[in-house]
This record gives C-alpha cells, structure tokens and sequence, in this order.
C-alpha cells in the first residue's frame, strides 16, 4: 500500500482530481466527511490558514519589488532613468496581475490557482537566484535579488505550510459543495 503524498504538487493533484469528479456528478453528492469538514471551519471565527493568502501577496509584492529593484539597477546605467523607471512599474504590474489571478483562482476552490502561486513562488526563488549570481559578477546591486529570494522563499513556504493546506481543502471543498447545491437548483427549476 502506498503511503499518501506530501506537498505541494499532492494537494495541487487532489484538487484537479476533485474538479474533474465535479461534472461527473448530477447532485450534491459531498461526502459525510466533506460535510463535516466545512461545518467545522465555518463553525470557527476564521479557518485555519486563512492568514496564507495575506502571507502571501505581502511576499509576492515584496519578491516582485526586488525583482523590479534589481532590474532598475542593470537598466539604470545602460538605458537612463526613465526607461529603467518604465521597467519597474512593468515588473510590480505583471507580478500584481499574476498574484491577483492565482489568489482569485485559489480562492474560488480552482487548482489553477494554485499552481499560478507555485510558479510565482519558484519565479521568484530563480530570479532571485540568478540576480545573487549577477551581484557577486558586479552586475547588479545586491538589494533586489537578495529581496526577490528571501521573498520567493517565504511564498514557498507559506505554499508549503499546513494552513494553507488546510485552508486549500476549505476552499475547494466550499467550491465542491457550492457546485453541488446549484447542480440541485438546476434541476429542480427545469
């Protein structure tokens, strides 16, 4: 018998297990143990974990700033300021998007959200890594990568922690047990 997995890339292969039962399905068909479940997390003032998604964007932003940081110091000198200027706000805004996608995706009880936020955190960590590689060549300052790796690791083990995991279930079995009700609405009003 195999022992269940840990992780990350588990919980990310639970959920699309779940999503892809969620068709199949022709009525609210939660287990006992689902039901129960989200009857103690609601029962509480906040679920466990819900302090993950905060956690989180706080670390991506800051990843996002150093990275940002650390392409404004290599633009600087070679395309002027203003260019190097235009390069940072390019940089917090993609990362502000994509931190809004997997959050709101996450949120909504999808896998895809989740592996937005993993790859966001391992963008981080590698870039991150490659700038601290640049600063010890002279290429760049050593705030910005320094920054974008320490805040890439803090989002990866805040991916990795148990609340979230927790809070991970939370949501999508609230999406699971959402879907099953409307599943019921549908065919009770046609």
């Amino acid at each position: 018998m195999d022992a269940p997995r840990a992780g990350l890339n588990a919980l990310i292969a639970q959920c699309r297990k779940l999503e892809a039962a969620l068709p199949q399905q022709d009525g609210p068909a939660m287990s006992a143990a689902m039901h129960r479940f989200v009857a103690e997390m609601d029962a509480r003032r906040a679920p466990p974990g819900m302090w993950s998604p905060l956690v989180l964007a706080v670390l991506v932003m800051t990843g996002g700033l150093g990275v940002g940081i650390g392409v404004l110091s290599l633009l600087l000198r070679a395309a002027g300021p203003a260019l190097a200027a235009f390069a940072l706000v390019l940089v917090c805004a993609v990362t502000a998007l994509a931190l809004a996608i997997g959050v709101v995706a996450f949120m909504g009880g999808h896998a895809f959200g989740l592996v937005v936020l993993k790859r966001l955190a391992l963008g981080l960590i590698a870039i991150g890594f490659l700038g601290v590689i640049a600063w010890t060549q002279g290429d760049v300052r050593a705030v910005g990568p320094v920054v974008a790796l320490l805040a890439g690791l803090g989002a990866w083990l805040v991916l990795n922690s148990n609340g979230f995991y927790v809070f991970a279930g939370y949501q999508m079995a609230r999406r699971y047990g959402a879907w099953g009700v409307r599943g019921l609405w549908g065919r009770v009003g046609s």
